[in-house]
Formats: C-alpha cells, structure tokens, sequence
C-alpha cells in the first residue's frame, strides 16, 4: 500500500490556519457571525475578495471592500481600527484566513475569520446588498 503524499497547498493552508490560531485569530461560523454583527456595534466586516467576485455577488451588509490581492492590501487594511474587533472574509475561507493571520501579525486585537464565506452565506440565502455600497461609520 502506498502512502499519498500531501499537496503543497494543502500544507501552506494547514500552517496559515495552525499560525492563526496562535496568533489570536478565531474562526466563525455563519451563526456566530450574525451573533457577532447584531451584539457588537463596533464590529469592522472587511470582504477580502476581488471586485469582479463582490460585483457578481454582492456582499454582506456594511463590509468594507479590501482585495486581498491587490497590491495595497496592506496599506488600506492598516487603516482600520487596530482596537475594534475586525471580520474578515472571501469566497470560502482561505483568503480570509491568511489576511486574518496577517491583521493579527500587524497588532490587531481581536481578528476573526469567517470560514463559509460568501459561497455559504449565498447558500443560506442570507442578504446581501450591491458591490460599492459604503460601510455606516
């Protein structure tokens, strides 16, 4: 019987994650984060995907628009509150997750993950409002 090896993708994913969750990342489910949403006012949503992906979409009310792709991730996202707790999420989970162990490298005190994504949250037919549409401050 031959041993299967796993794919080097599989294996970045699994550290990102693992280093995540040391680094003060927690992840959500789509109950917890409506729990989240509705008790805490001050909550940051960030959707971390690409334009092309929100505009076919849309996106989760009074989420932020951040492409994690784009080369000024870094800087747009320095520009969130580092005290105030910050959501992160994508298609499915894993770009959230990386961007999320980012923000927690950068010295953000509470970054969460929310791991269905909108592939998830569309299933659920959960609402969604119209790329571009700006954040409440």
């Amino acid at each position: 019987m031959q041993r299967e090896s796993l794919q080097p993708a599989v294996l970045v994913t699994a550290f990102v994650l693992s280093t995540a969750l040391l680094q003060g990342q927690s992840n959500l489910n789509v109950s917890q984060l409506e729990s989240l949403l509705a008790s805490d006012k001050t909550v940051q949503l960030v959707d971390v995907r690409t334009p092309g992906e929100i505009q076919q979409t849309g996106k989760i009310a009074g989420a932020r628009e951040i492409n994690y792709a784009a080369s000024d991730f870094t800087e747009k996202i320095g520009r969130l509150d580092r005290k105030r707790p910050v959501v992160l999420y994508c298609a499915s989970g894993g770009r959230s997750a990386r961007a999320a162990a980012q923000l927690a490298q950068m010295g953000f005190a509470k970054v969460y993950n929310y791991t269905g994504g909108m592939y998830e949250w569309k299933t659920l037919r959960k609402p969604t409002v119209p790329a571009g549409e700006k954040p409440k401050p």
